[in-house]
């Protein structure tokens, strides 16, 4: 990943990927300014809080609602639980969309889309004015094994592009911008998670002492554990306020592991003792609710104090299975500290509390930090090894040794040599009772599924388009015709309407709505399209009819009297304007509304027309 030069009171972290606001900018004459109480008809509403399921027709996944961590947070004013909640807004290539934040909470600022990539840029305001434009890059990292049960549970939707997800601190409005506004770009929505700095956070702050040579004694048990062996204190789930209603699914575990990865989360350091617990919310939350992963990504954390937390549930004394390190995730431990490390090392603290943890799971699990260790990749587009590739690696690795990222910063990359010798030098001291020795990791099987046919001639001259076949191609009767999923979608075929794509986003949610190929619609005739004289909005059409979409109304299904009615009258261009819904009866009477008025039918009036003036 690349790490975001932001100003201290900017913005403080990268999630994970191999791995989760004040007056508007002024505009110029071509940009405008999108802000999200101001959505179109269609939109879907802000969802109410994390772990509910999506809501409307879009049948999205929940959004997120951008917040920032107080950098001196007083323990009386922040009386709140620490929940997360989440907040999604549709966003347009050619303008800046702006978000509102409360500059006592920590906020999660992250962007999904289809199609390439909009160059996203984003930039604060706190009490100085704005910061200067950031790039918010795409996100390079991962996420589950591909071949995992946590990677097949996935939502299709969190498969979407995605960009960075960062944390926002000491803000009162963010802005984020497309510096390419003429990419072909679609579903682009901005994702906001907040979390309040709470009375425990900042008690757990005040207790936390980092690392310490003996067990934890007294008060501090209160908001800390003594690990029997790290024998030094470290914030449970529990206490830094995990909500686990948020846990997907039981992630993967091993019998034991071969060594650890190393990560910064990347953004700014200037967080607070406070602040550190709400962005591990944060990150639970985004991790779990926008990137569709099991759990928090790592296993642990530790702050630029010197505090370690328990990351993914179950990790202080199981070899838990993270999200971590695309394609290395199994065998291994993830260990990230807050902040980025590329051009200054993390502080000493931090580097301490690395050390401690990794000769706790190296006596743990009986390896040497100083050592070698072959693993074998389970591949995945971030991986820089190919599916099945055994590769020989540190024990102590930085994550950029087997993903195409910067993590965790070049500064930090080059201590890694002395956090090895660190942490071999602690291991007598620590002298955990070693478990069964590292079982030798199974390769994973490749699977391919192979392309015949009409499908086959398509994807061959569309295979950027339409990513590798992930399912063999079936059969389908009444009406004859065969599907085959691709990675970005399926492609269908009938032998009247020929091979045609259908991707992952809205109109496929429409197609759906209306029992796909079964439904009002058959096949589709065509590949997905843009209107000619409204470059923003989309449609494909199919044998009986067509759906359509734009960021103002959604996705949409016309077909049969109302179609035909609507082409005569010109379309995009018609008084009409799109369809903002399907076609309704009630009372015997057809209808169907567009942005600017409605047809009706019945048998005795036909259709009529009704434009609003």
């Amino acid at each position: 990943m690349k790490p975001l030069p932001f100003l201290a009171s900017a913005l403080t972290g990268i999630l994970l990927a191999a791995t989760l606001s004040g007056p508007a900018l002024a505009a110029s004459p071509e940009t405008h300014t999108n802000t999200p109480g101001t959505a179109a008809a269609g939109v879907s509403e802000p969802t109410a809080g994390l772990g509910d399921a999506g809501t409307g027709k879009d049948d999205t996944e929940p959004g997120a609602t951008a917040v920032d961590p107080a950098q001196d947070v007083d323990p009386a004013a922040a009386d709140t639980d620490g929940t997360p909640s989440e907040t999604t807004v549709d966003a347009q290539t050619d303008e800046v969309t702006e978000l509102s934040v409360d500059s006592s909470d920590v906020t999660i600022i992250g962007a999904t889309w289809e199609g390439e990539d909009p160059d996203l840029e984003i930039r604060t305001r706190d009490g100085n004015g704005w910061s200067e434009w950031e790039s918010l890059p795409t996100d390079d990292e991962g996420g589950p094994d591909v071949s995992s049960a946590e990677a097949a549970q996935i939502p299709a939707a969190s498969s979407q592009s995605q960009s960075v997800a960062l944390p926002v601190l000491d803000s009162d409005a963010v802005e984020v911008r497309a510096a390419d506004e003429q990419a072909d770009t679609d579903d682009l929505q901005i994702t906001q998670v907040s979390t309040a700095v709470t009375k425990a956070d900042a008690q757990v702050a005040k207790s936390a002492g980092g690392v310490s040579a003996h067990s934890a004694t007294g008060p501090a048990l209160d908001v800390q554990i003594s690990a029997k062996d790290l024998r030094s204190k470290i914030v449970t789930r529990k206490q830094w306020g995990a909500n686990e209603k948020l846990v997907r699914c039981a992630t993967d575990k091993t019998s034991s592991a071969k060594g650890v990865f190393i990560h910064h989360t990347a953004g700014s350091n200037s967080y607070s003792k406070a602040q550190a617990p709400a962005i591990i919310r944060g990150y639970l939350a985004y991790h779990t609710q926008n990137r569709g992963w099991c759990d928090l990504g790592y296993n642990f954390l530790v702050d630029k104090y010197g505090t370690m937390y328990e990351g993914r549930a179950g990790s202080l004394d199981k070899a838990v299975t993270g999200a971590h390190a695309s394609g290395f995730n199994s065998w291994t431990i993830g260990i990230s500290v807050l902040g980025t490390y590329s051009s200054a090392a993390p502080s000493s603290a931090a580097q301490t509390s690395v050390k401690r943890l990794v000769a706790w799971k190296a006596g743990q699990y009986g390896f040497n930090p100083t050592g070698k260790m072959t693993l074998t990749s389970g591949g995945g587009g971030t991986s820089k090894f190919a599916l099945g590739k055994k590769v020989s690696l540190n024990v102590v690795a930085g994550h950029r040794d087997t993903s195409y990222t910067e993590c965790p910063g070049l500064a930090f990359y080059n201590k890694l040599g002395s956090i090895r010798s660190g942490a071999k030098a602690l291991m007598p001291e620590l002298s955990p009772p070693p478990t069964k020795a590292p079982v030798k990791s199974p390769a994973p099987k490749p699977k391919t599924y192979p392309t015949k046919g009409a499908i086959d001639t398509y994807y061959q001259k569309n295979v950027a388009k339409t990513g590798k076949p992930v399912g063999p191609e079936k059969k389908l009767k009444n009406p004859n015709g065969a599907y085959q999923t691709f990675a970005k979608g399926t492609v269908y075929w009938s032998k009247s309407t020929g091979a045609h794509f259908l991707t992952k986003g809205q109109i496929r949610v429409a197609y759906k709505r209306v029992k796909y190929e079964k439904g009002v619609l058959g096949f589709p005739s065509s590949d997905k399209k843009t209107f000619k004289h409204r470059k923003s909005a989309r449609y494909q059409n199919f044998r009986s009819g067509m759906i359509t979409w734009s960021p103002q109304t959604g996705s949409d299904v016309i077909y049969g009297g109302f179609l035909t009615k609507w082409k005569k009258m010109g379309t995009e261009r018609s008084k009409l304007g799109l369809p903002k819904s399907d076609r309704t009866v009630k009372n015997g009477v057809k209808r169907q509304n567009f942005e600017r008025g409605y047809m009706t039918y019945t048998k005795k009036t036909g259709i009529k027309v009704y434009i609003r003036k």
